[in-house]
């Protein structure tokens, strides 16, 4: 089943509606794991966060996947397709112009 974004927002507005704080406080523990993690590296989803709450935590990750601006020169985050692990990609690297003429030297 493919999930919209609307869809993956409709199931969190009720949960920010119930325990605002709580939510908020969860969700930017997410963001901040993802945030800063550096490119190239990743990391399990169940070894940070409780079994009730993985649901939660790939909901929040889906929304920061959608909502990331895209920088080519900066890793993108990813969702693995088992759902399990939550990664960076390598940004583009633009290689050294080796064709500058030297200065100086004839």
């Amino acid at each position: 089943m493919n999930e919209t974004y609307s869809n993956i927002i409709a199931r969190l507005v009720p949960l920010y509606d119930m325990a605002p704080q709580r939510f908020m406080a969860f969700y930017n523990a997410v963001y901040l794991m993802c945030i800063d993690l550096p490119e190239g590296y990743r990391f399990r989803i169940s070894d940070r966060c409780q079994g009730k709450d993985l649901a939660l935590f790939r909901d929040i990750v889906k929304t920061l996947v959608a909502e990331q601006p895209y920088n080519k020169y900066m890793g993108q985050l990813e969702l693995s397709d088992d759902m399990e692990y939550v990664r960076r990609t390598t940004g583009f690297k633009p290689s050294a112009n080796r064709f500058i003429p030297r200065q100086g030297k004839r």
